[in-house]
This record gives C-alpha cells, sequence and structure tokens, in this order.
C-alpha cells in the first residue's frame, strides 16, 4: 500500500472573473497582500526563485509559471532537503471564481498544527477575496 498525506481542500468563491483573479494571483509579487501565513516581503533571485520574508524566518519559493490552466502551485524552500509543494488552483465558477488550495499534513505536524495551518489559509483567502473585490468587482 502506497503511503499518502492527510489532506484538506481550502476553498474560497470570489465573484471576480477567473481570467482577472489569475493574473493578479499569479504575480508572486501580490503575495505580501494577502498570504500573511507564507510572507510579508518578496523579491526575485533570479532563476523562477524568490526571496521571501516569513513568519518563519528568510526562505526561498518558487512559482508555477504562468498558464492556461489556473494552476498557482508554489513550492516554499526550507531547505534542500526540505520543500514544501502548495497546490492552489484557480477555477471558473459561473462569471466569478473558486480558488482551491490543498494542504498536506507533513510529516511530524501534529494534528493541531494542521489545524491552525488550516485555519490561517482560510483567514489568507477570505484576506486575499476582500482585495479581489475591492480591486476588480464591479
Amino acid at each position: 500500500m502506497l503511503n499518502t498525506k492527510n489532506t484538506k481542500h481550502i476553498s474560497v468563491t470570489i465573484p471576480v472573473a477567473q481570467k482577472t483573479a489569475y493574473e493578479y494571483l499569479s504575480e508572486p509579487k501580490n503575495f505580501p497582500e494577502w498570504a500573511s501565513g507564507l510572507c510579508k516581503s518578496i523579491s526575485p533571485l533570479g532563476n523562477g526563485e524568490w526571496s521571501i520574508d516569513s513568519p518563519m524566518g528568510k526562505l526561498t519559493a518558487k512559482f508555477t509559471d504562468k498558464n492556461p490552466y489556473g494552476i498557482l502551485d508554489h513550492y516554499v524552500i526550507f531547505s534542500p532537503e526540505n520543500i514544501s509543494y502548495n497546490p492552489l488552483r484557480i477555477i471558473e465558477n459561473g462569471e466569478g471564481s473558486e480558488l482551491i488550495f490543498t494542504l498536506f499534513q507533513t510529516e511530524g505536524m501534529t494534528p493541531e498544527k494542521f489545524e491552525e495551518d488550516s485555519n490561517w489559509i482560510k483567514k489568507d483567502l477570505e484576506e486575499l477575496k476582500g482585495i479581489l473585490i475591492n480591486k476588480f468587482a464591479r
């Protein structure tokens, strides 16, 4: 039997067109505006990598290249042997969009920490929803 991780899919419905929301989300420089769990500031390092000042200290992140599929995955690199994969998708939902983050419970993460991270992500996604509404909703 293959080993799998416990996961949570955390989503928020956003009354902003998917393409508009994707353009905003696919720009790593916008992450500090809404992703308080990931970064306070961000700057490019080159080779598709970014330096982030996070609540956990200075880290490196790598973001998925822009694409026509709504894929916004990113990797947070704590060290060469400790890389966190964070799947993020934005899909059409009628005239608006649905943003879906998949959280994996990593090895050694307590159920309490998993729940805490889940709640933080939900808060960040709600913050993002408010930003997108203020910037783009009619």
